[in-house]
């Protein structure tokens, strides 16, 4: 039994953003996430440590995807108070240390915000194998 809902942020203009992203990932990189995404259902917060990692902008976590190329799925806990529950906000890269977006946790923060003043915005996780 999943004990985390896995929700996926749906920007006004652009739909949803991590759907988007995952399309164009190679398929061994989307193999890699989907699992890591169903342990967070599994598992919640409490994964192995440092698969769920602070970004250092305040309620945003990156979900460390390792590979050739390093997947940094920007996520939030929530944002409902107390739910048991993740919003992917965004997908992101990291190469050579640096994001891909390069702003992506900022990013991140602001569509958070968005969703706290609509939280209509945001549907369960549509998984791309």
């Amino acid at each position: 039994m999943p004990k985390s809902s896995i929700y996926d942020y749906i920007h006004p203009r652009e739909g949803n953003l991590m759907k988007k992203w995952s399309t164009g990932l190679q398929k061994k990189e989307r193999a890699k996430l989907n699992s890591k995404i169903d342990a967070l259902s599994i598992h919640g917060a409490d994964l192995i440590p440092g698969i769920l990692s602070p970004t250092g902008v305040a309620s945003i976590f990156k979900l460390k995807v390792q590979g050739q190329v390093k997947l940094r799925p920007m996520i939030c806990e929530g944002p409902g108070k107390g739910e048991a529950a993740f919003t992917f906000l965004l997908g992101a890269k990291e190469i050579s240390w640096e994001y891909d977006p390069p702003d992506a946790p900022n990013m991140a923060a602001e569509l958070r915000n968005d969703l706290i003043a609509h939280p209509n915005r945001r549907i369960e996780h549509e998984r791309v194998s």
